[in-house]
């Protein structure tokens, strides 16, 4: 009997310290993971915010149809509404709720919990909005004058936010000459149809317009890559697309436009484009706008009559078909176009200044007619 007691304790014995390590590693096991999953659900369902105010400060974001979760992480954060896009980006694909982020003008509330923006992200509460469309080419003067027809915003108000640099627009750093530009953002408005709730005012159509600029930008690699082929700044090939579209009423003749631009500078002539005249006069050329021999003195750096190379900036907005017409333009040695008189809105292409006058004078004629 004692042999068989002293077999039992030795076991014992033996596989004491064994089964106290088994035993910790299945408490440890589970202390983690009830911490893991504890931790797991908070950072998916539960926010920095452990309350907010419903009745506090309104926020309204457009989110552009097609927006990436990463665009849309972005836009909240530019409006105070997450931390890290990051993670609100971890959050939403686990979550799912990423599949069904829908597009549409929201209104949010400051201090919101992220799953509750989510949520609402996903239902679809869209905020009323109005639908405006903004011509490729416009100015900002134009653009002003357009949104305070469509009672948005004072046409003062909106060219006032055009020059102003707190909107975390990834391309001020490109933008030249900016202390003699008539409007900074002039050129990076990009022309498209647009959602906009009328109680953002004019910050909240600019905004909108320069988030979409860096959208279509980044959306063509092409243009990077040639713009750095080509020597180019961003605003070089704003600043000419501008002109592009301005000067060309016909698609197929932006690529030609160009084309004449690069030769003039390429052979020390100065572009002599009536649009930047107008511009630098602060008119559009519409209606009784016109370019007489005086104005073609005015000093403006904007006046490429007076001055050689590009303006100091852009003087409209122009759209994907222009800027992509400065960056892959046709092949030719003209140095001249200008519009026939016949109602076409075609131009003559030419190399000879006698074939430009004789258009000018009305006495050319088309190999064509």
């Amino acid at each position: 009997m004692t042999d068989i007691i002293n077999r039992i304790l030795g076991f014992l014995a033996r596989n004491l310290k064994k089964g106290l390590i088994v035993v910790t590693c299945i408490l440890v096991i589970a202390g983690v993971s009830y911490f893991g999953y504890t931790y797991a659900y908070h950072f998916i369902r539960d926010d920095n915010y452990e309350t907010y105010d419903p009745n506090g400060q309104e926020i309204s974001i457009d989110i552009p149809e097609g927006a990436t979760t990463a665009e849309i992480a972005e836009l909240l954060k530019q409006n105070g509404l997450i931390e890290n896009t990051w993670l609100f980006r971890i959050k939403a694909k686990l979550t799912g709720a990423e599949a069904d982020f829908q597009y549409g003008v929201y209104r949010f509330i400051e201090g919101m919990p992220e799953s509750t923006i989510m949520d609402i992200l996903q239902e679809g509460g869209k905020e009323e909005s109005v639908t405006i469309t903004i011509p490729e080419g416009w100015s900002v003067r134009q653009i002003g004058a357009y949104l305070e027809e469509q009672s948005i915003c004072l046409a003062s108000e909106f060219e006032e936010a055009c020059n102003r640099t707190d909107y975390d627009f990834d391309y001020y750093g490109v933008l030249d000459n900016q202390e003699e530009r008539q409007y900074l953002l002039e050129g990076y408005l990009f022309p498209d149809t647009y959602d906009v709730v009328p109680q953002n005012g004019a910050e909240g159509v600019v905004r909108r317009m320069l988030r979409e600029f860096e959208r279509t930008w980044e959306q063509h690699a092409a243009w990077q890559q040639q713009m750095e082929a080509m020597n180019l700044t961003m605003d070089d090939v704003i600043t000419m697309a501008s002109a592009v579209e301005k000067e060309a009423m016909l698609s197929s003749e932006r690529a030609k436009v160009s084309r004449v631009l690069y030769n003039r500078m390429n052979a020390g002539m100065n572009w002599g484009l009536n649009c930047t005249v107008l511009y630098a006069l602060q008119k559009e050329g519409t209606g009784d706008d016109f370019v007489s021999y005086d104005d073609l003195e005015v000093d403006s750096g904007y006046n490429t009559y007076l001055y050689t190379g590009y303006p100091v900036g852009p003087i409209g907005n122009p759209g994907e078909d222009a800027i992509q017409a400065v960056l892959f333009p046709e092949e030719g040695d003209w140095l001249y176009f200008i519009g026939y008189e016949d109602g076409s809105n075609e131009h003559l292409f030419t190399s000879d200044y006698a074939e430009f006058e004789a258009v000018q004078n009305g006495t050319y004629v088309r190999e064509d007619q």
